[in-house]
């Protein structure tokens, strides 16, 4: 189900929710009924997916679920020429004023911390050296030319939140769900 990002990869990119294996023509030779069943089951599938894993992903990181929605799109089957649907992230960053983080000093001085979200149920730290004594978004320094600068920190990324939810049991939980919706779609298409 899962791409190759690379030669030494193992990461899934996006995941792949397909209703048929074979090739292109053999999926193209099925009756159109069967065609639009299986795209029509692959879609909802995916759909369903995608809200589960925008609940799955918010929840754990604790992120609000617009902004992940935001960064899962789908790409739909269609029964005139692809058999798959394909749900793919964004790796736009997270502004952090939307996840619920926490700074933590990391020095004796006060002068600088980090920031820490969750994870699987513990916690991570993703972003270092910001102004602890800042309100509201966390500020962070670095340097142009001669002059140091402050901004705010850029946010992060859902990457590893993804990676921890795309699993086995997500892959089988679609594999079931498809069946499920293509036999009931199958029948009413025939049924026409």
């Amino acid at each position: 189900m899962a791409r190759k990002r690379g030669a030494n990869s193992k990461l899934p990119k996006g995941v792949v929710v397909s209703g048929l294996s074979e090739s292109k023509k053999a999926f193209q030779a099925l009756p159109a009924a069967t065609r639009r069943a299986i795209a029509g089951a692959v879609n909802e599938q995916a759909g369903e997916t995608r809200t589960a894993l925008v609940g799955r992903i918010s929840q754990d990181g604790g992120v609000k679920k617009g902004e992940v929605a935001k960064r899962i799109y789908i790409s739909k089957a269609k029964a005139s020429e692809k058999p798959f649907a394909e749900l793919k992230l964004s790796r736009r960053p997270v502004r952090f004023k939307h996840w619920q983080y926490e700074t933590r000093q990391t020095d004796g001085t006060g002068t600088r911390s980090s920031i820490w979200i969750r994870k699987g149920g513990t916690r991570m730290r993703v972003w270092g050296f910001v102004n602890p004594k800042g309100r509201g978004v966390p500020l962070t320094r670095y340097r142009k030319g001669n002059k140091d600068r402050v901004r705010r920190a850029a946010g992060w990324g859902l990457k590893n939140h993804w990676n921890h939810q795309v699993n086995d049991q997500l892959r089988s939980e679609i594999a079931t769900g498809v069946d499920g919706k293509f036999l009931n779609r199958f029948n009413k298409e025939w049924a026409k």
